[in-house]
């Protein structure tokens, strides 16, 4: 059927708690709950884009109205789970915050609340993006919160919690969704590849990883852009070219140029991504996140690190790292990429060689005990 397609995303969604990736602290919470029935009245997912919390949020109104639920290990094919993944459950009612931020929404909704579920156990709000209902409407809602009706259960979804109400957080249980490690996003991908029949090599999986910062959704969004443009076989080039990365061994060249301080070799590998159209922010990030590697390595080693095959101290690892996150903005919004780039480097690698003067001031203090306090002494 050639109107039957899916993106991989929405084929490859969350459909029980077993499915949930990197999120096991919520998804025991949430298990355990239910299974001994201390479900409350409203909850809070907090988390960055693409890290499961509106698929959460749908698996737990499934996990509540499932055929002589609640039921933590329902059935897929349960009728009303079947209904509440498609989206035509009458008692799962899905709300844009977005969308949906004005306060006549609301009150709609506090009229409808007090009606009886029609299919399942409870009538489930599911609110995604809350933080961007206006002030109005969070009062509105502030009081149907604090005392909903028995069968009424709200699950509210934001990426930025800092813009909730403090009266409405203090009225929901929280839980925060972390950054899917890229593991875990390779493993899913993997799993992915053998179901779709295509043939992904292990550096382009990872670097579709790297570039999903964490984010699920955005992985298997980028697997899929990659499957349109390679067909049946997905290579690492194919993945650095499409987005204009720069391969781990390049990023890998680039951070032990910066660490032996040989300013030629850093100008020629910057000319040599700049040729061949690489993000240079991009590489920014990664090389960062390359170096902090080492710096936790030296920590490790109790002060030296030969990560980035220079030996270097914790605090000339620290002060590179911070070069290099100074730069940021100027690669970002400058007028030109490649010149704020080659500045923010070679001022990192600057950084690093300059020595801190609190630690040369206790090398001082610690020469001047060893002389003579003053003339007396010596008179003696």
């Amino acid at each position: 059927m050639s109107g039957s397609y899916q993106v991989i995303a929405r084929k490859w969604r969350p459909q029980t708690f077993d499915d949930v990736v990197g999120q096991d602290h919520v998804v025991r919470t949430l298990k355990n709950a239910i299974g001994r029935n201390r479900i409350a009245h409203a909850y809070l997912f907090v988390g960055p884009r693409g890290t499961g919390k509106t698929s959460t949020a749908r698996i737990f109104a499934k996990a509540l109205n499932a055929t002589g639920g609640p039921n933590a290990n329902f059935d897929v094919n349960d009728p009303i789970c079947q209904s509440i993944a498609d989206g035509s459950c009458l008692d799962v009612i899905e709300i844009d915050g977005a969308s949906n931020n004005g306060v006549e929404q609301v009150r709609e909704l506090r009229d409808t609340v007090r009606y009886a579920p029609s299919q399942g156990q409870y009538k489930v709000y599911i609110i995604d993006e809350v933080h961007m209902l206006s002030t109005a409407a969070f009062n509105a809602l502030l009081k149907t919160l604090e005392e909903p009706p028995p069968h009424v259960k709200f699950i509210f979804a934001t990426t930025d919690v800092q813009k909730v109400l403090p009266t409405i957080i203090s009225r929901c249980q929280r839980f925060d969704l972390k950054p899917i490690p890229t593991e875990l996003i390779v493993q899913r991908l993997k799993k992915i590849a053998v179901a779709e029949k295509v043939k992904v090599s292990d550096g382009a999986l990872h670097s579709i990883a790297r570039m999903a910062d964490g984010g699920m959704r955005d992985a298997q969004s980028i697997f899929d852009q990659m499957i349109s443009f390679c067909g049946n076989e997905v290579n690492e080039a194919d993945v650095l070219d499409v987005y204009g990365l720069v391969s781990a061994e390049k990023i890998a060249a680039l951070a032990s140029t910066l660490a032996s301080g040989d300013h030629k070799q850093l100008v020629a590998l910057v000319d040599e991504a700049d040729d061949n159209g690489r993000d240079l922010y991009r590489l920014l990030v990664d090389l960062q996140a390359h170096v902090r590697t080492a710096l936790l390595d030296s920590i490790a080693k109790n002060g030296h690190s030969t990560a980035l095959g220079t030996t270097m101290t914790t605090e000339q690892l620290t002060r590179l790292l911070d070069g290099l996150r100074e730069g940021e903005g100027g690669v970002k919004h400058g007028l030109s990429e490649k010149i704020n780039f080659e500045v923010a480097l070679l001022k990192a690698v600057e950084a690093s060689r300059a020595r801190a003067i609190d630690s040369l001031i206790k090398e001082i203090s610690a020469l001047a005990d060893t002389l003579p306090a003053d003339g007396s002494k010596k008179n003696d």
